[in-house]
């Protein structure tokens, strides 16, 4: 889950920066694939940003940094703040040779901040009325998808949702970071300024696994309660080091 959830932020990673805010939602479909885990809706309200992929939803701050995860199917949620803490006191305590030993095992899984690139393959498509070029996506070496890119003006998004998208990015990055307590990194927002995915194909040993496409595009309000813990639901507590599982 968590190689899927940072393919679906590293497609939708855009940047400017400008001084007012406006309500934006894009919502997305799964046309291939029935893994119940593409990403489905994207909101930006403010400095709020919320993404759905699957049973999961991704709150994020970019005014507090407050962070959360919640798990809808479980009625759960996890403050991904108080997580990346405790992960980085945990990791903290490890002997250096087997911190080493930790941080080749995350690079060969994928998790040891490998470059994300975007490579344009000079073709174009044109997807649900927008015209737009294909891009090879890597990590590192590996050819983890293609997304294709239309010009961000054609899809309404200001520069203020974008700088939001941004800040929430930067925050996503540094939890990564404090997380793995700097064995690892995060390379997101790495597509091209001015463009937005329609068409984003995701591979796996070389196979298409999974195509989302883009539904929908709005403006306009965005009820508060999209960006709040709904009621009734749990906070998960990370365990305690050495305690048993």
């Amino acid at each position: 889950m968590r190689r899927r959830l940072a393919f679906s932020i590293a497609v939708l990673g855009c940047a400017v920066s400008v001084s007012a805010f406006a309500d934006f939602r894009a919502e997305f479909a799964e046309v291939k694939g029935d893994n119940g885990h593409a990403l489905t809706r994207i909101e930006v309200s403010g400095s709020r940003m919320r993404m759905d992929s699957g049973n999961v939803s991704m709150l994020v701050d970019a005014a507090s940094g407050s962070i959360l995860m919640l798990m809808r199917d479980k009625q759960q949620y996890m403050d991904m703040g108080k997580m990346a803490q405790s992960m980085n006191a945990m990791l903290a305590s490890v002997p250096p040779q087997m911190r080493e030993m930790m941080k080749e095992r995350m690079a060969a899984h994928g998790h040891g901040g490998a470059a994300v690139t975007y490579a344009p393959t000079g073709r174009t498509e044109t997807v649900a009325g927008y015209s737009c070029a294909v891009y090879s996506v890597n990590v590192g070496t590996n050819h983890s998808g293609d997304s294709c890119l239309a010009d961000i003006s054609s899809a309404g998004i200001d520069a203020a949702d974008q700088a939001t998208v941004r800040k929430v990015f930067e925050d996503l990055r540094a939890m990564a970071q404090t997380a793995s307590a700097g064995m690892a990194s995060s390379s997101l927002n790495q597509i091209p300024v001015g463009k937005f995915p329609v068409l984003m194909t995701r591979y796996d040993a070389g196979k298409v696994v999974e195509v989302t496409q883009i539904k929908d595009v709005t403006r306009g309000a965005i009820a508060s309660t999209d960006f709040a813990i709904p009621a009734g639901y749990s906070e998960m507590q990370m365990p305690a080091f050495g305690a048993p599982h």
